[in-house]
């Protein structure tokens, strides 16, 4: 009887490897990674500033699952800080002008982003040359049929 149940197991593990080897590898519930959370932070960065940057650290501090009971989805949210160093700045067209007056289309906030959401600073953020800026924040992931959707719109998978 015991044996047939391992048999049963073995199965059923097989089978799930026919299906899908990225996902049967994570049947038991493979999570994003921080890794994937630094490629879509890189991702992002690029998208917000016009200059060349680098991360010069990247650390997740904490990670929790969830689950939204309205709807049923499920999700990960990774925290993590980084701190990027700007050797020629970014955006230097938002300079404040002497007043402290910044240009149509810049931001005067200095509390730096990349995840979007509602309270993202509008408009374009300048950073002086040489500045080094830290970031405190987290990504949400949503539970998708192949694998993880990240804030950035794409699929993670292990």
């Amino acid at each position: 009887m015991r044996g047939a149940f391992i048999t049963l197991v073995v199965a059923a593990a097989l089978a799930s490897l026919s299906v899908s080897p990225a996902n049967a590898f994570c049947m038991f519930g493979c999570n994003p990674t921080e890794a994937q959370a630094r490629q879509i932070f890189h991702k992002m960065m690029k998208q917000r500033v016009d200059k060349p940057f680098k991360i010069v650290e990247f650390k997740q501090t904490m990670a929790e699952r969830l689950e939204m009971h309205a709807t049923g989805e499920k999700g990960y949210e990774i925290f993590f800080n980084a701190r990027v160093e700007f050797p020629d700045g970014a955006n230097l067209e938002c300079r404040p002008e002497e007043a402290g007056k910044f240009p149509e289309g810049c931001s005067p906030s200095n509390h730096y982003v990349t995840a979007p959401r509602s309270s993202d600073p509008p408009g374009k953020q300048y950073i002086a040359p040489g500045s080094t800026v830290t970031f405190d924040e987290e990504y949400r992931f949503y539970e998708d049929a192949g694998g993880w959707k990240g804030p950035d719109g794409n699929i993670y998978s292990q």
